[in-house]
């Protein structure tokens, strides 16, 4: 089963609202819901989208809209332009109050579900005026489908929980010992900042720009804080100066880069997926941060447990590459299932001792490390080249030993994270009128896992097409394979292809039709 229902109407008006209890309700009955909200950036003359997805198997997202509930006649005109709306549902009567509850009411009713359903989710998020007079208006917007199109009536399973990805990051972060946040609002990563200020377990730093922000962290990292940032593209651009210098001085943190349409301001609050090759080589003096993408909501629960014990354990610095689908769609989970790791804090000393040198050099690259206040542990963390003590220095042979120990870390990165079956942690497969087809997910951009390549050459006579699908007109993750994997060798001639996207909305099921 597979329903899709859409909500338009002006910003500002409420619409999200009636999709977020939409999914709330059908999610507490175990339906797989998969939430998109699309609004635009010019606050006053358009309108806001919020799109649900209904499955009784497995999350989906489509063009085609089974079920379109506009509230004026710009929302139709905009969106057939964008979606197949197969069933336009417009409402007559619009001299009732709370009128973007109709959203809401009606599609219960469409949806075979009980009124008493809705008043109960209402009762528990309301109260006062405001829930008496959606009680009053909603038996008006409940009866405007005389019967029922579908039944989804029954509790399949125990509940789901429905939730936006910043709203899960944000607390799964607190949850694996973060404990300062640092940020300057900006779309679509905004949103974390509502969801941490919530905590108080975790500290919340503005100030007034992004490299203020960013120097904030690595100061509180220093302390001793388990350190994050967010933000997007144009404000990352100032924050990569400290990432050379977290490098230097081997202060690492966790940075949420949250992708959206570009260059420059763009279209802020669209999806796309353009600044991959930023994020590889966001720094300055031949240094890489390490670089994690999720593809999934599992993923993302414990590549943020991952990026933040790996930041810790290999003191380097950690971009978190999403983009706004993802940090603003919303997705009915169990939240049972979900797996994490216990909190590793690498090689931090608690006692420090007379000939303590935090750059020491070490076989796997990577030094001990003090808290300010741990006797004997004191040390300088200077932008400058500096010797194992933390004295500026400028000898040509320390120079060099200082940095094939920064790069050390990363070769211990692949030796130690890399460890598992290639099939089993990346390859993902399904057979289909036997068709036989996978999808290879790449979670670590940087370091890539060499296993990658090892597994192409090997099954390069059985692959009939390597197909690279991603948001940006220049095919940057293709490039980075290509060039890392050799698929320029003659052997994968007319083999490798693309489908690119780049028209602000996201990825549906009819782009990847093949």
């Amino acid at each position: 089963m597979k329903i899709s229902i859409g909500f338009s109407w002006a910003a500002g008006t409420g619409v999200n609202t009636s999709g977020m209890l939409l999914g709330q309700l059908l999610s507490s009955k175990w339906y797989s819901i998969l939430g998109d909200k699309e609004y635009a950036s010019i606050i006053k003359g358009d309108n806001n989208d919020f799109f649900l997805y209904i499955s009784d198997e497995y999350p989906f997202i489509t063009q085609t809209i089974d079920h379109f509930f506009p509230f004026d006649e710009y929302s139709v005109t905009k969106n057939s332009k964008l979606y197949n709306l197969k069933k336009i549902h417009a409402l007559k009567d619009t001299t009732i109050k709370y009128k973007n509850v109709y959203f809401f009411w009606a599609s219960l009713k469409l949806l075979g579900i009980a009124r008493e359903e809705g008043e109960k989710l209402l009762a528990s998020q309301f109260t006062g005026d405001v829930l008496n007079d959606n009680v009053v208006t909603m038996t008006k917007w409940y009866e405007y489908f005389k019967t029922a199109k579908y039944d989804l009536s029954k509790n399949i399973w125990p509940a789901k929980s429905f939730v936006f990805w910043n709203e899960m990051v944000g607390t799964w972060a607190i949850a694996a010992g973060m404990n300062f946040y640092s940020a300057y609002p900006m779309t679509p990563a905004s949103s974390l900042i509502d969801v941490i200020v919530e905590h108080k377990e975790a500290i919340f730093f503005q100030w007034e720009d992004e490299i203020a922000v960013s120097m904030a962290m690595l100061g509180a990292k220093f302390a001793g804080k388990r350190a994050m940032c967010g933000t997007s593209g144009g404000w990352f651009a100032l924050m990569t100066e400290s990432i050379s210098f977290s490098n230097q001085a081997e202060l690492w943190w966790v940075y949420i880069l949250s992708q959206r349409d570009g260059p420059s301001t763009g279209t802020p609050t669209f999806t796309g997926q353009s600044d991959l090759n930023y994020a590889l080589n966001a720094s300055f003096g031949d240094t890489f941060p390490i670089v994690l993408a999720p593809s999934s909501f599992e993923e993302w629960y414990n590549l943020i447990w991952k990026a933040l014990n790996r930041s810790d354990i290999y003191q380097h610095p950690v971009i978190f590459l999403i983009d706004k689908q993802l940090s603003e769609s919303y997705l009915s989970i169990d939240k049972t299932k979900l797996i994490s790791e216990p909190i590793l804090r690498g090689k931090l000393q608690i006692n420090g001792s007379e000939w303590f040198k935090r750059y020491e050099l070490s076989a796997d690259g990577i030094s001990k490390v003090t808290l300010p206040g741990t006797e004997n542990g004191e040390f300088i963390a200077t932008s400058y080249e500096h010797d194992e003590n933390g004295a500026t220095n400028e000898d040509p042979i320390i120079k060099k030993q200082q940095q094939d120990k920064r790069f050390k870390k990363l070769e211990t990165f692949v030796q130690q994270e890399f460890t598992k079956d290639f099939l089993e942690e990346y390859i993902r497969t399904k057979n289909k009128k036997n068709v036989k087809y996978g999808l290879i997910v790449i979670k670590v951009l940087q370091p890539l896992d060499i296993r990658l390549k090892e597994f192409l050459d090997t099954h390069v006579k059985h692959i009939k097409k390597l197909i690279f699908v991603e948001m940006n007109t220049s095919g940057q993750l293709q490039e980075l394979i290509t060039n890392k994997c050799w698929l320029n060798d003659k052997k994968w001639n007319n083999k490798v292809t693309n489908i690119r996207k780049y028209t602000l909305y996201p990825i549906f099921a009819e782009d990847i039709i093949i």
